[in-house]
């Protein structure tokens, strides 16, 4: 009894010591375990992780400046260009396996080496001018204002425009033009006015200008005039009404004169009921009109009551806007037919919101410089309500006399602004070249050039009709607003350069060569003492580098698919070929910054690292209670390639510099935060000692960041593509 109780006794005893051992190895042994066990080294790589990406971040500026895009503003939406990147990374690859195997890694180490010194520039040398460079800019303010009694007409080219005053009485009526131009900004008096009747019209008929080249014609319903617009003379004038009997009728027999525009050897009325006719004036008899010819204009031409703009942009073509549409009519001598025909219309555009705005003038992606523009090109460009503005580019000068609008593929800017208060084509440097002024409720920006880069705004009123750039009497480039609500108030501000955004590649001579020495000093230390905080600190800046140059060169769309193709290639490369594996083992006996090294020890070096990666599987249990007692010295590492943080450092920074800047940045702290749970998941396989593909799990996580930060901060339209083959 008692050798069977000893023996029972004996028995349980040993097991129960044997279960208490297997819980505690099992304990031991579990993914959580072991990322305790390893978190310095988690730590450690996940603060090199966001310290790379941060980096790159903040010399992005430098970059965006410079227009520093790899393969152009075209290119950051075409396909191809993200296969000509993967092809160069399986060439690299190839070729670096290719050498290991031959024998040849003093060649790869050399090779790489000098690749990586210029790759290193690219971080250093940003890095040194972004603490000496001012990227903020001074705000535009104004300082003076004067007032006019008048209302606002129509600008006159760049940098002049019209205004109209109704003076007199039911005896006496006179419609008053003033032309202000740059020098009328300066003393705040009209260049020149210029009185014509009304009668025998009221004071209740319309009032129209048509700007040709050289003249305006202004018409009242009862009179049309030409004026020259530099000196305010009259050069001619006709009646448009009759009188028999002590009856007064406005109009002729064959039409009223609501808008007409004098041309060489006639004029043209336009009716508010429809009407185009021409009439063959003559040199011999001044006042004349001869009616010649009539068409009919389109049903939803209304001058009367939406009427914007009309201007001659050759002889025979005219451009004539109002809210609902922008026409280019042909304006023929002879219909053809004894019926009335629709007026010839050779461009015609017809708005979906209402249109706003309109200009005309030289285009800034003419080859030519204003000067030699013989008025055969030009830009159209019409703004509107919803804050869509688009652009035509026209050529008068093709052959058999044809002319052609077509349209500008930079100036398809939809929702450019909330709503499109004014557009503008201006010269403000006084280059000969012309940019851009568009204008929203609050704001005036200048598109700088054919990049169409908003260098300064001007902060306006809702009243704003037109700007102007002048120089004053000190010869000080001024901002002048014109406001026009119940009287013209212009308002203007000196503008320096402390307010232009910068632009074109800034290098300076001190910081230039700080980077450039940093970046030789790193990589001379990196050949003499490849130690782990060397290949660190490398490892670094030449990711936050690459990060930096990839990011700004594509739009996230085209990331997001280089991401997915090189998860995929590195899953295959490392569980299916192994030949990542390869590389990393020839980059660590190299001791190459292709990598960055977390030690779990701070008595780790990596200069003494011979282990291959694909040896360094942790063993299930370990052999005995006694060594989990008395753990031995760890003197390990975690390693983790570059392209690990690269892409979707890639992603986040491309967030960043191509979505809209109010949720630009929110999106892109998502998808950092995505990369960082994508790593997390990426150390629960790593903790076990085997070698995994991190791409797979950092760019998924970065990805599905992307996408969820987009959906609250963007809506639907993250899921935009945008992007060309």
């Amino acid at each position: 009894m008692s050798e069977q109780s000893t023996g029972e006794s004996s028995g349980k005893e040993v097991s129960q010591e044997f279960a208490q051992m297997e819980k505690e190895l099992n304990k031991e042994t579990s993914v959580f375990s072991l990322m305790k066990e390893q978190m310095k080294s988690m730590v450690g790589m996940v603060s090199m992780f966001v310290i790379t990406i941060v980096i790159s971040l903040f010399i992005r500026p430098w970059y965006d400046v410079a227009e520093l895009h790899a393969f152009g503003e075209a290119g950051s939406t075409q396909v191809r260009y993200i296969a000509l990147e993967l092809v160069m990374i399986f060439i690299f690859t190839a070729f670096v396996i290719m050498l290991a195997r031959y024998k040849k890694e003093w060649l790869i180490k050399y090779g790489i080496l000098g690749v990586l010194t210029i790759a290193l520039m690219y971080t250093t040398v940003p890095l040194a001018h972004m603490f000496v460079i001012d990227f903020d800019v001074e705000d535009f303010e104004y300082t003076d204002s004067f007032e006019s009694d008048e209302t606002y007409l129509t600008d006159i080219g760049m940098g002049a425009f019209i205004t109209h005053d109704l003076i007199g009485n039911s005896t006496n009526w006179q419609d008053s033009i003033s032309y202000w131009n740059q020098d009328s900004m300066v003393t705040g008096t009209p260049e020149w006015t210029y009185n014509q009747s009304r009668l025998p019209a009221g004071d209740s008929q319309i009032f129209r200008v048509v700007k040709s080249p050289n003249h305006l014609t202004l018409t009242n319903g009862a009179w049309i005039s030409s004026v020259d617009i530099n000196t305010g003379e009259l050069i001619e004038t006709y009646a448009c009404y009759s009188e028999e009997g002590g009856q007064v009728t406005l109009g002729t027999d064959y039409s009223f004169c609501d808008m007409a525009v004098i041309v060489e050897g006639g004029v043209y009325t336009f009716s508010t009921g429809g009407d185009l006719v021409f009439y063959r004036t003559f040199e011999e008899s001044p006042g004349v009109m001869a009616y010649q010819s009539k068409w009919g204009l389109p049903p939803n031409v209304d001058i009367r009551n939406e009427f914007v703009d009309a201007m001659m942009i050759e002889d025979q073509r005219m451009l004539l806007v109002t809210e609902s549409s922008a026409l280019v009519l042909h304006l023929e001598e002879n219909s053809g037919t004894l019926d009335i025909d629709l007026q010839k219309i050779i461009f015609q555009y017809n708005s979906s919101s209402s249109i706003t705005a309109v200009d005309f003038d030289h285009s800034p992606w003419s080859e030519n410089n204003i000067s030699t523009n013989n008025g055969d090109e030009g830009l159209l460009i019409i703004g509107e309500q919803d804050g869509t503005v688009t652009g035509w580019e026209w050529q008068g000068n093709l052959p058999d006399g044809n002319a052609e609008f077509t349209i500008q593929e930079k100036m398809k800017l939809e929702n450019f602004v909330d709503s499109v208060q004014n557009v503008q084509i201006t010269d403000l440097d006084e280059s000969g070249y012309t940019d851009l002024l568009i204008t929203s409720d609050e704001t005036s920006y200048w598109l700088h050039t054919k990049l169409l880069k908003n260098k300064i705004s001007f902060p306006v009123e809702d009243s704003f009709v037109m700007a102007i750039f002048a120089d004053d009497s000190n010869s000080d480039v001024q901002f002048y607003s014109v406001n026009a609500d119940q009287k013209i108030i212009v308002e203007s501000g000196e503008i320096t350069e402390d307010m232009f955004v910068l632009e074109g590649l800034q290098l300076y001579d001190i910081p230039f060569y700080i980077g450039v020495l940093v970046a030789l000093a790193l990589m001379i230390l990196l050949y003499v003492h490849s130690e782990w905080y060397v290949v660190n600190t490398v490892g670094v800046l030449v990711g936050a580098g690459v990060i930096v140059m990839l990011g700004v060169a594509f739009v996230p769309t085209l990331i997001i698919i280089f991401m997915v193709l090189a998860a995929v290639y590195d899953a295959w490369a490392v569980y299916k070929s192994k030949h990542m594996l390869e590389l990393a083992d020839t980059m660590i006996g190299l001791q190459l910054p292709i990598l960055l090294v977390a030690p779990q020890d701070k008595g780790y070096s990596f200069r003494e690292e011979k282990t291959p990666i694909s040896s360094k599987d942790r063993p299930e249990r370990p052999e005995s209670r006694v060594q989990q007692s008395k753990p031995k010295k760890n003197k390990e590492a975690m390693f983790m390639g570059l392209g690990d943080v690269i892409f979707p450092g890639m992603l986040v920074l491309s967030a960043v510099q191509w979505l809209d800047s109010d949720y630009g940045l929110s999106v892109a702290i998502c998808t950092l935060i995505g990369g960082l749970i994508g790593y997390t998941a990426l150390m629960t396989y790593v903790a076990r000692g085997k070698a995994q593909a991190g791409l797979p799990l950092l760019n998924g996580g970065a990805i599905l960041g992307y996408f969820v930060g987009g959906l609250i901060f963007a809506g639907t339209a993250i899921f935009e593509l945008g992007i060309t083959w």
